[in-house]
C-alpha cells in the first residue's frame, strides 16, 4: 500500500508558508468542529483523507489564537472508553477519538462545520481528565 507522504509533505510546506492574515472571525472556539488538514500520519495515528488530507476535529482547548488541543472525529463508532460516540447535527453517527488528542495550529484549520453541544463537551473534557 502506497503511503502518500511525499504529497502530504508538499501540501504541508504550502500550508506552513501561507502568510494569509486570518481575520478574527476565523479564530475557532472551544467546542467547535472544524475541517483540519491533519495529514498523512504513521502507525495508528488518524489520517486526513482526500487531496487535502483533511478530516473533522473538535476543538477541546484554546491556548491562544494560534494553538489548540483537538481530537479527530470519525464516522466509525466503537465501544472503547477512548471513543465518545454521538450524533452530529446532520444526523450522522460520529465519534470523537479521545486517544487522538493533538496540539494543532490555526494554519491547519479550513472551515467551521458546526458547534458541539456544551454538555457533551464537558463530558469529553471529564473523560480526558480521567485519562491523565
Amino acid at each position: 500500500m502506497e503511503q502518500n507522504f511525499d504529497e502530504w509533505n508538499k501540501l504541508k510546506k504550502k500550508i506552513d508558508a501561507d502568510a494569509t492574515i486570518i481575520t478574527p472571525d476565523r479564530f475557532p472556539k472551544e467546542g467547535e468542529v472544524w475541517m483540519s488538514a491533519t495529514g498523512k500520519n504513521i502507525g495508528f495515528e488518524q489520517n486526513g483523507s482526500g487531496d487535502n488530507f483533511s478530516r473533522p476535529v473538535l476543538i477541546i482547548k484554546k491556548f491562544n489564537n494560534h494553538m489548540f488541543w483537538a481530537v479527530s472525529l470519525s464516522t466509525k463508532q466503537k465501544g472503547f472508553d477512548f471513543y465518545f460516540n454521538f450524533t452530529d447535527p446532520n444526523g450522522k453517527q460520529v465519534s470523537a477519538i479521545l486517544a487522538q488528542l493533538k496540539l494543532i495550529s490555526i494554519k491547519r484549520l479550513n472551515r467551521k462545520l458546526y458547534d458541539f453541544p456544551a454538555g457533551q463537551l464537558k463530558e469529553i473534557k471529564d473523560k480526558l481528565k480521567g485519562f491523565l
